[in-house]
């Protein structure tokens, strides 16, 4: 243990790491006060509305509305609200499982997939409409904005910025001692090349305090400034939610039943296991390549050209490989604004950023231990 606090120590005492964190978190401020005020204001007055009247727009939720002092946005809300049918009682997956047939009929495989994936998706669609999910109000007009913010926009800048953090830090400690030209002489010492097991091992946890920082200090000033008291029990599956993939938008159909607050508990979480899986990707770089800057080099290139051999594959039409690939951990935190749904073209299989993200943990730990045991026979002279 009294390992691992020095490794913390030696990290956490860079000043380019603190001088790249604030840098973050003003980058995260700009991004939040470029915000409109109106729609700050119609988002805090729709919250408001429905934690006195309830979320399920019924009779008596339209004539408490109706009743409420009349205002701009009042009478917005009052007029979208006005009429609502649960859109879940006729909506046909069938359609959107033609589409996206089409999309990959060049790849018998992928239209097998798609075509399985949407089936799958029809019994999910009967059960939001036996709960009347899409009669929630979530945040009425200012719904689709207002979480394509929260989880597209800001929540991905946060999960971008920890996986820097983390696998920047993991070959900075990985690095270390070959930065100061101690690797020799460190490896030789009574803990010798176990340290490099410890510090991928203090790496995680160092990743995992940077992520939850930076998620804290981020949406803790957009909370305060943006009023979900009376939407945290709204389920994110409201008809005012929506998901558009090549050009087709679609309900926001989770694979389970979400409210906000368990959906953003949900993201938080999945966010640190990707946080872990980046951290251990950069272990294998690290431990593989011995030069930081060229491991970080490589790290580049993994995950740049992933996203670029993703492109490529859509170009030419190979589909199944195409699906295959976005099992990559670049490709889960792009579509992270849509997670636990079914993601259009970037998903094969229901819940699909979850299980990858767990493959990937699986395979990066693997590999790292399997790096570890080559650096532990490797000549390091």
């Amino acid at each position: 243990m009294n390992l691992a606090v020095y490794e913390w120590r030696k990290l956490f005492r860079l000043p380019a790491l603190w001088a790249f964190l604030a840098l973050c978190l003003a980058f995260n401020a700009l991004l939040i006060a470029g915000l409109s005020p109106y729609d700050r204001a119609f988002f805090n007055e729709t919250s408001a509305a429905a934690e006195a009247l309830g979320q399920r727009v019924d009779e008596d939720f339209l004539a408490g509305l109706d009743d409420m002092p009349a205002t701009e946005n009042r009478d917005l809300l009052l007029q979208s609200v006005t009429g609502m049918e649960d859109i879940f009682e006729t909506y046909d997956t069938g359609e959107l499982a033609d589409f996206y047939a089409g999309v990959v009929e060049k790849s018998p495989t992928a239209v097998k997939w798609m075509t399985w994936k949407y089936g799958l998706l029809a019994e999910r669609v009967e059960h939001l409409a036996q709960t009347d999910a899409a009669m929630d109000l979530y945040a009425g007009p200012a719904t689709y904005g207002s979480h394509q913010f929260l989880f597209g926009s800001l929540f991905r800048a946060v999960l971008c910025e920890s996986a820097i953090l983390a696998m920047l830090g993991t070959l900075y400690l990985l690095g270390y001692e070959g930065m100061h030209r101690t690797e020799g002489l460190a490896c030789s010492s009574r803990t010798g090349r176990r340290l490099r097991r410890l510090k991928v091992l203090a790496a995680l946890p160092a990743s995992a305090a940077l992520y939850g920082l930076l998620a804290v200090c981020t949406l803790v000033p957009y909370f305060l400034l943006y009023d979900y008291g009376g939407i945290w029990d709204a389920s994110v599956s409201s008809q005012f939610n929506y998901f558009s993939d090549m050009l087709v938008v679609r309900p926001f159909l989770t694979w389970g039943d979400f409210t906000v607050a368990q959906y953003l508990a949900a993201v938080l979480a999945l966010g640190a296991v990707l946080t872990a899986v980046f951290s251990l990707l950069a272990s294998v770089c690290g431990t593989l390549v011995r030069n930081p800057y060229l491991a970080a080099l490589v790290l580049g290139i993994l995950c740049f050209g992933g996203m670029g051999l993703v492109s490529a594959f859509g170009e030419l039409g190979w589909w199944a490989a195409y699906l295959v690939a976005c099992f990559q951990p670049v490709m889960i935190w792009l579509s992270c604004s849509a997670w636990f749904t079914e993601l259009g073209l970037n998903a094969v299989l229901p819940w699909q950023e979850t299980i990858a993200a767990g493959l990937n943990l699986l395979l990066w730990g693997g590999g790292a231990l399997l790096a570890i045991r080559r650096f532990d026979r490797k000549d390091v002279s």
